[in-house]
């Protein structure tokens, strides 16, 4: 399609970005010491997207400088974030997050095509079961597998919508305030979502074993993506 009426159909910009960061947030709260890494690969993916669009937009080169520069980035951030894990554990944890880092930025930033509502939900997946190890490793508290879990169905729910309002109105629009307003809305959510998790967690079992509470994070997160659907 082409033309002074042509409609871009790529995922918005705004709530991929969001969605990334969230994505990113999620895991650094399970596996803290790599959050710095998990980051900057996000920002490297970030601009490696920007680039590509410099460069299909006719400034090549400075759509070659933004490509090269967030490969680096991503790729960077993704070694100093496994090169920071404190044994096997973590490790695997670590490798888990930046797997569906990485998946979730060809989701919602792919560098041709229309973005991928797959590689989002195989992203989130993997980085579920980031949350999961967590758990059934016991490298993080019961508090952080909450927040990440939360942190990673805003994620989702950001990058759906990022898809969405592309395919709908195209990446020309101006869909800021929309984005950012239901962005706002999912994270409220997800914050109430954690303060009634602490609420139960004070009258329920104060022993409950923390794989117990990742199996009933991933029946959280499984429940939430079959009542969007």
């Amino acid at each position: 399609m082409s033309g002074a009426g042509a409609v871009t159909r790529r995922p918005a910009r705004l709530s991929a970005a969001l969605s990334l960061f969230a994505a990113a947030l999620s895991v650094s709260v399970v596996v803290s010491g790599a959050s710095a890494g998990t980051f900057a690969a996000v920002a490297g993916l970030v601009i490696t997207s920007e680039g590509a669009h410099r460069f299909r937009t006719g400034r090549r080169l400075l759509g070659v400088f933004g490509l090269l520069v967030g490969v680096l980035v991503a790729v960077g951030g993704a070694g100093a974030a496994a090169a920071s894990a404190a044994g096997r554990p973590q490790l695997i944890e670590t490798g888990l997050g930046i797997l569906g880092v990485f998946c979730l930025g060809l989701g919602v930033l792919p560098l041709r095509g229309a973005g991928s509502r797959g590689l989002c939900k195989l992203g989130c997946a993997s980085v579920l079961l980031t949350v999961v190890a967590g758990g059934l490793f016991q490298t993080a508290g019961w508090l952080a597998l909450l927040v990440s879990c939360a942190a990673l169905v805003v994620s989702w729910d950001a990058a759906e919508n990022s898809i969405s309002v592309g395919e709908q109105l195209g990446r020309e629009s101006r869909t800021w305030t929309i984005e950012a307003a239901h962005f706002g809305g999912s994270a409220l959510v997800g914050g109430v979502a954690v303060g009634a998790g602490l609420v139960l967690r004070d009258l329920g079992t104060p022993g409950l074993p923390l794989h117990a509470v990742a199996f009933m994070l991933v029946a959280l997160v499984f429940l939430t993506l079959a009542l969007h659907d």
